[in-house]
């Protein structure tokens, strides 16, 4: 069996943007086209991607099991073929000036300082500037062309909703893990989903995780506390006041004494980093796709201990 690439990147695009049609308008292909790439794939693979049992209504399109695991591989060759065209970016324009990355705490930890580490050495004309941000306001400032690059947060399950104006490329995928006191490592997972916890506002990415996980039981989660960022929740969690959803990243930068992995096998999913620029002919400038291509050779890295 041969697949053919390019219907995988139209697969990916469908589950990363909802639909037939904003995959057509983002592959300038049209609605059509997008549904025969579809069909040709299943028959290419034998097996169901589209879960056509949630069709109509006006609800957006659903990848299956199968056709989600499938995509992942796509955004495997999506960023081959992005780094690909950076290189190519590169090499054909001079890569100097400043570059102003924006992004979060855990990314600029696990990301951003040693790539920006790495071009100091590498290409001493690249000038990184760090901006500590965040979603919304780390996309808005990227449309705005205050910020070159930014490394955003996605939950890992959602469909990738997109920005107008704004290219989005997958980075790594960072699973979340049940973090408990170590008063409660004896506590069965069914009284772990029953609370309290400790969580972000709603609508971020590690929210959304606990709330799909907690749907299991058919209830909302019971949120104690809410912090916007890991160390913080992982304080309040060691003063043994509720369990969080923290990612790998954020775990290997903490040891608390007093803050344990919860062995019952909850699965919570992951949240997927991306890295962001503006959507243009002349975009990424070369100089943005050195520091683009430095990001992602940090992502293949191991996790530190």
């Amino acid at each position: 069996m041969s697949l053919d690439p390019r219907r995988l990147l139209v697969l990916r695009a469908v589950h990363r943007h909802g639909g037939v049609l904003a995959a057509s308008e983002r592959l300038s292909l049209t609605p059509s086209a997008v549904s025969q790439h579809l069909a040709k794939l299943e028959a290419e693979t034998g097996l169901a991607l589209v879960d056509r049992s949630r069709l109509g209504g006006g609800r957006s399109l659903v990848l299956t099991a199968v056709g989600r695991a499938i995509s992942e591989h796509a955004d495997d060759l999506a960023a081959a073929l992005a780094a690909a065209e950076q290189t190519v970016a590169t090499l054909r324009g001079a890569a100097a000036g400043p570059v102003v990355v924006g992004a979060f705490p855990t990314a600029i930890r696990r990301l951003v300082a040693p790539a920006v580490a790495d071009l100091q050495r590498s290409h001493p004309d690249v000038r990184p500037r760090v901006v500590e941000a965040s979603d919304p306001a780390a996309t808005h400032d990227l449309a705005a062309g205050r910020l070159d690059l930014a490394v955003l947060e996605r939950d890992g399950e959602g469909t990738g909703a997109t920005t107008p104006g704004v290219v989005e490329r997958p980075l790594l995928r960072d699973p979340y893990r049940v973090v408990v006191p170590t008063t409660w490592a004896r506590r069965s997972a069914e009284e772990v989903l029953t609370g309290p916890w400790v969580a972000g506002p709603p609508g971020c990415a590690a929210r959304t995780a606990l709330d799909r996980l907690v749907r299991t039981t058919d209830r909302s989660p019971v949120v104690a506390h809410v912090c916007l960022e890991f160390p913080a929740a992982l304080a309040l969690v060691g003063a043994g006041l509720g369990a969080a959803l923290v990612p790998d990243l954020a775990l290997g930068q903490l040891g608390l004494p007093d803050v344990c992995r919860h062995g019952a096998g909850l699965d919570a999913g992951a949240r997927v980093l991306t890295v962001a620029h503006r959507d243009g002919r002349n975009e990424p400038t070369a100089a943005a796709g050195v520091v683009l291509v430095a990001l992602r050779r940090q992502a293949t890295e191991p996790t530190p201990a």
